[in-house]
């Protein structure tokens, strides 16, 4: 059986976009090459994505001299091989172009992914490492089935649950109990 050709950000970010038999775009992602299609959202996976967007949005209009922006499902077009959009990411200002093309180029400097249960773990870990690789400063995995979240950075990670207080150089004096992102759950 042949190998399947892997396809490079710029023939993904080239192809026409896909639509369902109702019209709507098919999401999918461009990791290590492969073309990963996204199913909708949980209403799980929506409720703690909307929990964290919350927190973030009170500690950013609390520290507007920061200049950093979080942003939900934007694209970044991270590498040769990796086009992809996580479910938040934090971001400074000073690298936004709004006349810009549909993908950010480089990764988020905060990418937060959500687990969903059809994500695959081959596929979390390429994501994770494209995304330290590509210039993010930490990336935030999120298992609302477990209540965690896994803080990964550089060469180590870490998992937190419950009140344990997630924090991030990248966000000077931030703080938040782990249990308030599953808030609703």
């Amino acid at each position: 059986m042949p190998a399947t050709a892997l396809l490079t950000s710029s023939q993904y970010v080239a192809s026409p976009e896909e639509f369902d038999q109702n019209g709507n775009p098919i999401k999918d992602e461009l990791i290590g090459g492969e073309v990963v299609k996204m199913p909708p959202s949980s209403e799980l996976h929506n409720v703690v994505r909307g929990n964290i967007f919350r927190v973030l949005i009170a500690y950013l209009s609390a520290n507007a001299q920061l200049n950093i922006s979080v942003w939900a499902e934007m694209a970044y077009l991270i590498s040769d091989h990796d086009t992809m959009v996580p479910d938040l990411s934090v971001l400074q200002k000073d690298r936004l172009n709004p006349r810009q093309q549909k993908y950010t180029p480089g990764a988020p400097d905060l990418a937060i992914e959500v687990v969903s249960p059809t994500d695959r773990a081959v596929h979390l870990k390429s994501k994770v490492d494209a995304y330290l690789h590509g210039g993010s400063k930490a990336v935030w995995v999120v298992y609302p089935d477990t209540r965690s979240v896994v803080v990964y950075s550089g060469d180590s990670f870490r998992e937190l649950k419950g009140d344990q207080e997630i924090v991030d150089p990248l966000l000077p004096g931030f703080s938040a109990p782990v249990s308030q992102f599953f808030e609703q759950t």
